[in-house]
């Protein structure tokens, strides 16, 4: 794997191995069988302990903003969930057949946990009052919806965001983004790397570490690639 570490203080975290954070979202054409494995295997060989964290939170409400029936967006939304579960249940079994170093949740079971919910409130404060790290979250969510249909027809081509898939993105953000401001706190670990295979601008801003809200100091960041995807 190709990997790019976010930073001299993510490098001496990655180096100590204590733990990584692996985000996997659904309905991402990204993760499929193959580079899951190829990710996990790699993790395995680079980190004591790896979660594997799959979104399924606030699918529905993303397609019910492209403008599709409630009723079909909670059907297609659990489909592309039970889809994801089968590629990372077949990824796990490939890599760690035992279950000894790898776990794999769902966001909405990490949302009951204390932890999650202590994090959550200084990260939704954040977004409440810090104007940097709210301009960065909404860029953000401007950058992963923005390609959306703006049309109530779902027809594709618009490249319009309407509130409606603004908001939902920001609900989607604000249930991902204690993970990648205070991991280490959430998995009950030492230190925590978060690997994803792209920059974005909330993993760019806290890797800096030269913000008003900071993320915890022992969470690092890597961009994690197959070599052949590095050029594209």
């Amino acid at each position: 794997m190709h990997v790019e570490v976010l930073g001299e203080e993510s490098r001496r975290i990655w180096k100590r191995g204590d733990h990584a954070l692996v985000g996997i979202s659904a309905g991402n054409s990204y993760f499929n069988q193959e580079r899951l494995t190829k990710l996990l295997t790699w993790a395995g060989h680079s980190f004591a302990e790896i979660d594997v964290v799959y979104v399924d939170t606030h699918i529905d409400t993303m397609l019910i903003a492209d403008g599709r029936p409630p009723a079909y967006a909670t059907k297609s939304s659990k489909s592309s969930v039970k889809d994801l579960r089968r590629r990372i249940r077949r990824a796990v079994e490939a890599v760690d057949p035992d279950g000894v170093r790898l776990r794999v949740r769902a966001l909405s079971q990490l949302m009951e946990l204390p932890e999650y919910q202590a994090v959550r409130r200084r990260t939704d404060q954040a977004m409440r009052e810090d104007p940097q790290f709210l301009a960065t979250c909404e860029e953000m969510v401007r950058q992963v919806v923005g390609h959306r249909s703006g049309g109530a027809d779902g027809a594709e081509g618009g490249n319009v965001m309407t509130q409606a898939h603004f908001e939902a993105g920001l609900s989607y953000l604000q249930a991902e983004a204690p993970l990648f401001v205070d991991a280490p706190t959430i998995f009950n670990v030492r230190s925590s790397t978060l690997c994803y295979h792209m920059l974005t601008p909330i993993t760019e801003q806290l890797a800096r570490r030269d913000s008003s809200f900071r993320a915890a100091p022992t969470l690092g960041y890597m961009i994690v690639r197959p070599p052949e995807l590095v050029a594209s």
